[in-house]
């Protein structure tokens, strides 16, 4: 996803490269540059201390503790971000399920292996995912009920990371500004200045735009398959995994959310691409506050729906 404002001479912007290589992009407007590096280093500070947190990739994060241990008294932020979940899964009727770890961890094995999981292997994990096994107490305890279940965060946790970045910009008096990490895009505005213009990638040619959004504020993720999927054997799967079926999604091609904040919208964004096109537009109209667009194919066609919110924000370019 891209996005850009209209004052560039006024810009001042800059680039980290956290969670594996993924790039953060800070960008702001009107503000002097010693302020604007002091943020973007606060920021780069807290991202890091987020990853140790919610990265399934560190032995040492909370996320990797809870899933040894099964119950972690951590930090507030890892409560915060479960909540935030548990709410998304409930919505979705459990279309969005942290708890899908276990899954999973069944197709990259099966990517490294060159093999498409047996049945069996695929029903032995769906009996570890479960949301409704996720609990966080009063005190911000957070427990896996059933043993051998493990969460990911991946799902959710870098749209609050990116709402993190916003806000503190906006802490810094800083009026208008960008917060962009790898397609989970924060913008703020000031009235009376242009809306930014917002890109969406064609889904099967990403270095094309498919559409051109123009918002003045919000958060914007889009989900799909063409950047981020595993071979196993000589089939392309998504890395997206339905965690009612255990077997990668395929219907929806991309998925881009519009939302307050990039938590939900990260969250969203997934849950659609497994619900699909019928019941994905049915969760989008039922939230107060949620926009998407949707893509597909039919045959060799692209099909597409824009919610209502939208209609007039969104040029398609396809």
């Amino acid at each position: 996803m891209m996005a850009c404002g209209c004052s560039r001479k006024e810009m001042v912007a800059k680039t980290f490269y956290p969670m594996g290589g993924i790039p953060f992009t800070v960008k702001a407007y009107n503000v002097p540059e010693g302020l604007f590096e002091e943020t973007v280093a606060a920021i780069e500070a807290e991202t890091e201390r987020l990853e140790q947190i919610f990265s399934v990739h560190r032995a040492d994060s909370e996320v990797s503790r809870l899933n040894r241990e099964g119950t972690l008294q951590g930090s507030p932020e890892l409560a915060r971000v479960a909540r935030a979940a548990l709410k998304i899964s409930g919505d979705s009727e459990g279309a969005f399920d942290v708890t899908v770890g276990p899954l999973l961890d069944l197709w990259r094995y099966a990517a490294r292996e060159k093999r498409w999981p047996t049945e069996d292997e695929v029903r032995q994990r769906m009996e570890l995912v479960d949301y409704r096994q996720l609990q966080v107490s009063s005190t911000d305890a957070v427990s896996l009920k059933q043993k051998n279940m493990a969460v990911d965060f991946g799902g959710i946790a870098k749209g609050y990371i990116v709402d993190m970045a916003a806000q503190r910009l906006k802490k810094q008096g800083i009026q208008r500004g960008i917060v962009d990490a790898g397609g989970d895009l924060v913008l703020f505005n000031s009235v009376g200045e242009e809306p930014f213009r917002v890109g969406i990638k064609h889904p099967e040619q990403p270095d094309s735009r498919f559409a051109v959004m123009t918002l003045d504020s919000g958060a914007v993720v889009t989900s799909g398959c063409y950047e981020r999927f595993e071979m196993v054997g000589d089939r392309k799967v998504c890395h997206i995994v339905d965690p009612r079926t255990g077997y990668p999604v395929g219907e929806l091609l991309s998925v881009t959310i519009v939302a307050q904040e990039a938590t939900t919208a990260d969250g969203l964004a997934t849950a659609v691409m497994v619900l699909g096109n019928e019941r994905g537009q049915a969760l989008v109209r039922s939230l107060p506050g949620v926009e998407a667009v949707l893509v597909w194919k039919i045959g060799d066609a692209l099909e597409w729906w824009i919610s209502p919110g939208l209609q007039g924000k969104v040029r398609v370019e396809e």
